[in-house]
């Protein structure tokens, strides 16, 4: 069967169109690239939940979901912009997570810098503007209390006390060769030695001697004895 040119020329134009239709179907198959217009954020083009139990694993967050109740903040859901000027105590955020339509930006705290973080807000839409935030949420950890070492120092001290004895200058008389101590305590009870006896050769020994004294009358009673005894005879 021999084609004429009119006939041709619709088959053509037919396979063209079809091309073109198969191409653009192609083409709209590929996944969009989100766009922003925040240096701070990486947006992404996904639906995310702050329920959802990976909420916090996109974009370089760690952490559990925080809700946004427990923040202080201006603007957000309805809202084209967020501004956050207080963060939950004793919770580290790691980030911010800002949704518009399918698509949100995911804002590390580490980039965001000292609050206030201010415009925060979600990727531009398909038609290359800014949207409306639908929810927005933050991720965290807990704040681990700091480690605190505690060092006891015991310190002994030692008290010396010092008794003073006085001593009385009045001499105390005793009857025996007892004498006690005048000192509360302790009590010490002091028995005078015997003096012992000098020899009689030591007796008085002041310089005078006496045993001569001795000698000589003892001679003189032998004389008178004798002379008595003598007269005595005489007599008889």
């Amino acid at each position: 069967m021999r084609l004429t040119p009119l006939r041709r020329a619709g088959l053509l134009a037919s396979a063209a169109v079809t091309v073109v239709l198969a191409l653009t179907t192609t083409a709209g198959a590929q996944p969009e690239t989100p766009v922003t217009d925040d240096e701070r954020a990486q947006p992404f083009l996904k639906n995310v939940d702050i329920n959802h139990p990976e909420a916090c694993t996109v974009g370089g967050l760690s952490g559990s979901t925080v809700h946004p109740n427990l923040f202080t903040y201006t603007g957000g859901d309805n809202q084209q912009y967020l501004t956050i000027s207080g963060v939950p105590a004793g919770i580290k955020v790691t980030g911010i997570l800002v949704k518009g339509g399918d698509r949100f930006n995911v804002y590390l705290a580490d980039k965001l810098g000292p609050l206030s973080w201010e415009k925060l807000r979600a990727p531009f839409n398909n038609g290359g503007q800014l949207p409306q935030i639908s929810h927005w949420f933050g991720c965290g950890v807990k704040d681990e209390p700091p480690t605190t070492t505690t060092t006891t120092t015991t310190t002994t001290t030692t008290t010396t006390t010092e008794s003073t004895v006085t001593h009385s200058s009045t001499p105390i008389a005793t009857s025996s060769t007892t004498s006690s101590s005048s000192v509360i305590a302790p009590t010490t009870t002091t028995t005078a030695a015997p003096v012992p006896v000098a020899d009689q050769d030591q007796l008085a020994s002041t310089g005078f001697g006496s045993a001569w004294l001795l000698g000589l009358g003892a001679a003189l009673v032998a004389a008178g004895a004798a002379v008595l005894l003598v007269m005595r005879r005489r007599r008889a």
